[in-house]
């Protein structure tokens, strides 16, 4: 009997005393003020790339993104559109698409075809705003900081 009551003590030693309750906080950004401004992507060398995304810039739900090679004469993609914001989700549908070589002839540039809308989806991995990383639909990730305000 005496074995038999030592082990019910000891049973009851091991039970935990500890919260078993854990508290799961998540934060849920609001990413439609953080966005908003003029951003230069920090992944290029400036002096011969220049890619940059505007978001708001002709008013909400507008989109710009400027994907241009400086040699000599300007070339490259000048997008512009429209966009949805859902969580972390950015749908940028560009409806004006202007792709030109340095001879000023149409042709296709990283995705983009001249004259030919394009839709993209953005996931925002961060954004401060100040600083903003988007992935895009194949996986590639892109850093971007705020040089301008939007008006």
């Amino acid at each position: 009997m005496q074995t038999l009551l030592i082990a019910s003590v000891l049973c009851l030693g091991f039970s935990s005393c500890g919260d078993d309750d854990e508290t799961v906080t998540t934060v849920d950004t609001d990413f439609s003020k953080l966005i908003r401004g003029h951003w230069a992507n920090t992944d290029v060398d400036e002096d011969y790339y220049y890619v940059s995304l505007s978001i708001d810039y002709k008013g909400s739900g507008t989109i710009s993104f400027y994907d241009l090679i400086n040699d000599d004469d300007q070339y490259g993609v000048m997008a512009f559109g429209t966009y949805t914001l859902n969580g972390n989700k950015l749908t940028a549908i560009y409806n004006d698409v202007d792709c030109k070589d340095a001879n000023y002839k149409s042709f296709t540039y990283h995705g983009f075809s001249d004259g030919k809308s394009r839709t993209i989806v953005y996931t925002i991995q961060s954004c401060d705003g100040n600083k903003l990383v988007l992935t895009d639909e194949s996986g590639k990730n892109a850093n971007y900081e705020k040089y301008a305000d939007v008006k």
